[in-house]
């Protein structure tokens, strides 16, 4: 009984004085994604379509076939990593290449490395995700079939 009462006051102690920490609050944010119809390109877009403005530096996104293991890329810290209602981003790149440099901003994700290994390509599915950093929530979890 004794030792239930210990456990009980540490659990409470905990909440009261914030010993169990702080999480951030999550976004509300509608983010989708889709193939792009409208270029030439084999390419896919992410559309923040309304809700919180997301802070440079403080979400991360995923862009991988289908099957692969999550490979993150942190967005920008700059104003241009500010993901806002009506910003689109544009890509035809994999985050999982392991011999290139990224740039993922409120428009586009780029590297620096053009070689073929790291485009989509056309038929495939690509499993997207992109979450708020601070809160560790998920916003987008999506297939997308390119074309």
């Amino acid at each position: 009984m004794v030792a239930i009462t210990v456990i009980l006051a540490a659990v409470i102690a905990a909440f009261v004085f914030g010993i169990g920490g702080q999480q951030a609050a999550a976004p509300t944010a509608s983010i989708v994604s889709a193939n792009q119809p409208d270029t030439p390109a084999v390419d896919m877009k992410i559309q923040h379509k309304g809700g919180d403005t997301l802070k440079g530096g403080d979400w991360k996104m995923s862009v991988v076939a289908v099957g692969d293991s999550p490979a993150y890329i942190i967005s920008n810290s700059t104003s241009v990593g500010t993901y806002a209602v009506g910003n689109q981003i544009v890509t035809s790149y994999l985050t999982n290449a392991t011999v290139t440099t990224y740039t993922l901003n409120n428009s586009a994700l780029v590297t620096t490395d053009t070689g073929l290994a790291y485009k989509m390509v056309s038929g495939q599915k690509y499993d997207i995700k992109l979450v708020h950093i601070p809160s560790n929530a998920m916003l987008v979890d999506a297939v997308v079939e390119v074309r």
